[in-house]
């Protein structure tokens, strides 16, 4: 954001292999910042490392349209590799599907119900980026479900655009556990970052999943005014919600502290967390964050 395209390109490179995270969204970071730093030459060796000899794609209109890679746009080679995305696009697109992972607590008993955990990953990502922040819920004995949207944006990058399709998906996922498992469906928690928070929270109003309480990160509500109506629902079903976001996350921080204050106005049980210096991202102990969460839940 500085315009130091070069020393973020070089710390970007230095740390891709040692993090866990959508790994073609990091080659398109580095593409597209060594393109901002001038190394045109080297953002296409990079897309080429990236789609032919990985076998990523990226969506063929995100490609054309990016003003950050207008350097590149006169390439042969660019034109190329475009085109190679566009027909991975298509295919992809004709045989998306949502997914659904759910890990079970250790030394379960037959006879009894256990706790649902439902957490939604945010746009861009997966559930296995999902799990590292969500798994820590079977210690509590939760079952822990992390479905993943069926509406592909690149590879292995998922979003959740279509609320309705999502919603679908979500009703789904759900009755097919409550079928498959011993779920206590009273204490069902269903949780999400970013837009999938915007899910999660838009599935209770809809009346789509019986929910003893949400948990939001860095929830991303653009609609929060319109969908005021419904929030008495969150009233009617004595559904607490705890909050958690960082100061300063500029999508997300307005939405989540206007929520907060439409649930304190309808004296709706509700937690709020805010992190100081904290971007758009989880705290770094969310651990900690997520089993203070439970115990909140447990007071209901």
């Amino acid at each position: 954001m500085k315009g130091n395209y070069l020393e973020a390109y070089h710390f970007i490179t230095k740390y891709s292999h040692s993090i866990k995270g959508v790994i073609a969204q990091i080659y398109n970071f580095r593409f597209t910042i060594a393109c901002k730093a001038g190394l045109s030459k080297l953002a296409i060796q990079i897309m080429n490392e990236a789609i032919i000899a990985k076998g990523y794609w990226y969506s063929y209109q995100y490609l054309m349209e990016d003003d950050d890679l207008e350097p590149l746009k006169k390439s042969n080679e660019f034109n190329r590799l475009v085109n190679i995305c566009k027909v991975r696009e298509k295919k992809a697109k004709i045989n998306e599907k949502p997914e659904l992972k759910v890990y079970l607590p250790g030394n379960m008993e037959k006879m009894l119900d256990y706790p649902l955990m439902m957490a939604l990953h945010g746009n861009q990502e997966n559930i296995n980026i999902a799990e590292d922040y969500w798994i820590s819920s079977i210690e509590k004995k939760y079952i822990l479900a992390l479905p993943q949207s069926s509406q592909i944006q690149f590879s292995d990058g998922y979003e959740w655009k279509d609320m309705k399709k999502g919603l679908q998906e979500l009703q789904i996922h759900y009755h097919k556990l409550l079928k498959n498992y011993n779920i206590d469906h009273e204490l069902t928690i269903i949780a999400g970052f970013s837009a999938g928070g915007r899910l999660a929270l838009y599935s209770i109003l809809k009346d789509i999943i019986h929910v003893k309480g949400c948990i939001l990160v860095a929830p991303w509500l653009p609609e929060i005014d319109d969908w005021h109506p419904l929030i008495h629902k969150l009233k009617e079903k004595n559904t607490p919600c705890y909050l958690v976001c960082g100061d300063k996350d500029k999508d997300c921080y307005v939405g989540t502290k206007k929520f907060a204050e439409i649930l304190k106005i309808k004296k709706i049980p509700y937690w709020l967390k805010i992190f100081e210096g904290l971007d758009h991202e989880f705290p770094e102990d969310f651990n900690a964050v997520l089993q203070n969460a439970l115990h909140y839940f447990s007071k209901f």
